[in-house]
């Protein structure tokens, strides 16, 4: 593996000129390493199994994706490597096939915060949501570029083309970061045959470089609904009523039954009426039987 320290743009182009076509790049903010090698884990990993998270994002998927992904959602490695590209903990790594994609992550720090917003369902009683707002924003620092060998990867822990995924009329997140996912990987880091370079820069050289390749802001890489079906799919699940603590009016809280991370605002005053509440109960129990906005 070649370790390489670039100080500007052009030196980084011309490092990647020297690179074989037939690669992967990966972009991270921070470094890791074992046994002086760099070390890049699933985030299963790095933030811990949840078994319960993982068997609804299962079920929901061949229901719910299927539409989009057709045939290739009878694989379950492709079903879950999709989700995990969407905010799912599981045994893959992100990558791309575009090294202005990778640039972007290396330059940009993950931002998260809660919110909660206070609407009405469709008949017009309020709720409260809770959610998950992202983004992702320039920090100062030294970021990490890294380019693996595709073939090794794909012999040594398997490599998934989400990129291949299209859907007419639509430009998924999948497309927009050319995504490719590596592994599954259970326990353990990216084999270091794997690596071909690590390239270190500052977080400016990098984002200078997305930014000459198009990529500005968080939008490009993680489109709204109105442009990927796939995570308006995903985000119309049924809402949870939940217990929160800083419920002390009496509303109804709600957290989407797969709490994924936002990146737009997702605010509505009136909820439509597929829009589903669940409130643990049956209909009967809330006294009507007209409407569908309870599970």
């Amino acid at each position: 593996m070649k370790e390489i320290i670039v100080t500007s743009t052009s030196e980084l182009r011309h490092a990647l000129a020297d690179l074989d076509n037939n690669v992967l790049f990966r972009g991270q903010v921070s470094y890791h390493e074992k046994e002086g090698c760099p070390s890049v884990v699933t985030s299963f990993d790095r933030q811990g199994c949840i078994p319960s998270q993982m068997m609804k994002w299962c079920r929901y998927a061949d229901n719910v994706l299927g539409a989009y992904i057709g045939e290739a959602g009878a694989s379950p490695v492709f079903t879950q490597a999709l989700l995990q590209h969407y905010g799912w903990r599981s045994f893959y790594v992100d990558c791309s096939a575009s090294a202005a994609v990778a640039a972007w992550f290396a330059s940009h720090v993950y931002l998260e915060r809660q919110i909660i917003d206070l609407c009405e369902d469709c008949e017009e009683q309020p709720v409260m949501l809770v959610k998950r707002m992202a983004s992702y924003e320039f920090a100062e620092g030294e970021g990490h570029f890294y380019a693996f060998d595709k073939e090794i990867a794909g012999l040594r822990v398997g490599i998934t083309d989400l990129a291949a995924l299209k859907i007419e009329g639509a430009r998924p997140r999948t497309e927009r970061q050319n995504a490719w996912l590596l592994g599954p990987l259970r326990n353990t880091e990216v084999p270091l045959d794997c690596f071909i370079a690590h390239i270190t820069a500052s977080r400016a050289i990098f984002r200078d470089y997305a930014v000459e390749e198009g990529l500005v802001e968080t939008d490009r890489l993680f489109p709204s609904t109105q442009d990927d079906p796939i995570l308006r799919a995903l985000l119309g699940l049924p809402w949870k009523k939940i217990e929160h603590p800083e419920n002390n009016v009496g509303i109804p809280v709600f957290r989407c039954a797969l709490d994924l991370p936002e990146y737009q605002d997702s605010f509505v005053k009136i909820a439509s009426p597929g829009t589903a509440f669940f409130q643990g109960a049956r209909v009967a129990d809330h006294g009507s039987v007209d409407g569908d906005k309870y599970g």
